[in-house]
């Protein structure tokens, strides 16, 4: 008995003592900041930090605003928080941010081999069978618009263009047609499902390499709802496979032709597929929708748009342009660049050390409704001066740096289209039931309205 009560005794002595270490860690990590007298928020909230609403009952992107407004009330050039278990610095003036964009600006990048030669597969389709792409995405736009003119009532305008989305994606990047007459298409709340919840943010933000988040997101994947969204996809739609010159087939050729060493691993083929399809499906249906819904809201500009539409005006394309900007202003799919940097970094001002292994968010929904850079930013304007410049800026970053989203170019192609037929022949209505603004998914990576989104939809006489 003496020995039982011995172990009992000392386990019970490990386990307090390994809870009181990571006590003390955790109160570590919640006041870093005022440790080391930096402008922040103060002590926060052990585990949440200061995004405790996030992914529950709002979008991150709206509790970033917030500590960014606050910041840039008390007039601090950045300011520092905790994602989580992760400290986090918000920068809010421009020049600042445009060094912590910078090379000079000492940061982890993405550099995995696999990434880069999955993103040069991908363009050089792209560039090889431009033709073929527009021919599908057109012909995919005029469906739409038939479904959407198919009847007099209001319709859920959200499931049709997820429906355009799919079955662009199913004959452009798998060959195969999707023809179900239904306008719900179950695939898409599986392609919102986040990995993991709570769990895979707290993790993902903590530790960022990309071998332990890989890890993280199989183990994750056992205990999901829906673990093979990709599968999923690839079942759902018909056998019947299409003339069109597709991405699966192109990739396999070129893997084929490839060294060995230049192959992608199997594993990683299926991560990158997945984050195409994701991004293409997001931000393509997003861009329609929310474009809908301010014509709605607007209808001088949807009037003024469909004349030039409609006499096929040289302005035309350009005021067309404009809309499809102020909507990505309004509702940027990327809506901040994050990153981890690697080493100490002295700002500018010499004042202030962003120490290692701090996240650095850059917030790219808050600057776009920020009233400094864009007078009135919740007014639909598409006449802003920032759209006629051709100099880039970090005022304007619907979809963050370079690289650019993976299938980016693949889903403005379906969102110009899409709506250059549809605002030609159609005209956009609000119902009583459609609400004044979007009301966005909060648990997405990429800010995405939830629920229906209903609008009349008629033949313009």
């Amino acid at each position: 008995m003496p020995i039982v009560e011995f172990w009992i005794a000392l386990g019970t002595t490990v386990l307090l003592t390994a809870a009181f270490g990571l006590c003390l860690i955790l109160d570590k990590r919640r006041s870093l900041w005022v440790d080391r007298r930096f402008p922040s928020t103060g002590r926060t909230c052990v585990l949440y930090g200061d995004y405790g609403p996030a992914g529950r009952s709002e979008h991150r992107q709206y509790t970033t605003q917030r500590l960014y407004r606050e910041f840039k009330a008390k007039k601090w050039p950045l300011g520092g928080a905790v994602m989580y278990l992760t400290p986090c610095v918000i920068p809010t003036d421009l020049r600042l941010i445009e060094f912590m964009l910078s090379e000079e600006f000492a940061k982890a990048g993405d550099s995995a081999v696999g990434t880069a030669t999955f993103r040069c597969r991908w363009s050089a389709f792209e560039d090889e069978h431009y033709v073929s792409l527009v021919a599908v995405v057109t012909e995919e736009a005029a469906k739409m618009v038939e479904l959407l003119c198919a009847t007099e009532q209001p319709v859920d305008v959200k499931a049709i263009t997820e429906l355009y989305a799919v079955r662009v994606l199913a004959r452009c990047i798998f060959g195969k047609r999707y023809e179900k007459e239904c306008r719900k298409f179950p695939i898409t709340e599986q392609l919102a499902h986040q990995s993991g919840g709570i769990v895979w943010d707290v993790f993902s933000t903590a530790f960022p390499s990309a071998t332990f988040t890989a890890t993280l997101r199989k183990l994750l994947d056992h205990f999901q709802e829906h673990p093979a969204m990709l599968e999923e996809l690839v079942s759902s739609i018909a056998t019947e496979r299409t003339m069109d010159a597709n991405f699966l087939q192109h990739l396999k050729q070129r893997e084929q032709q490839s060294k060995a060493s230049d192959r992608i691993a199997f594993g990683d083929t299926k991560t990158f597929m997945h984050e195409l399809v994701q991004n293409v499906f997001f931000v393509a249906s997003g861009t329609i929708l929310a474009c809908l819904h301010e014509m709605g809201h607007n209808q001088d500009v949807q009037q003024r748009l469909h004349d030039g539409l409609k006499r096929s005006s040289d302005g035309a394309v350009d005021y067309l342009e404009n809309v499809i900007s102020e909507t990505l202003r309004k509702y940027p799919p990327v809506s901040e660049i994050s990153f981890m940097i690697s080493a100490n970094n002295r700002l500018p001002s010499g004042e202030l050390v962003v120490p290692r292994n701090t996240r650095v968010i850059v917030p790219i929904y808050a600057l776009h409704h920020d009233a400094q850079h864009y007078p009135a930013p919740e007014r639909f304007n598409p006449e802003r001066s920032i759209f006629r410049s051709k100099e880039p800026t970090v005022l304007y970053r619907p979809l963050g740096v370079e690289p650019l989203p993976v299938g980016s170019s693949l889903a403005l192609l379906m969102v110009r289209v899409g709506l250059s037929k549809l605002l030609t022949q159609c005209t956009v209505s609000l119902t009583p039931k459609c609400s004044t603004e979007l009301k966005i998914s909060p648990n997405q990576a990429m800010p995405y309205p939830s629920g229906r989104v209903e609008l009349l939809i008629r033949r313009a006489l």
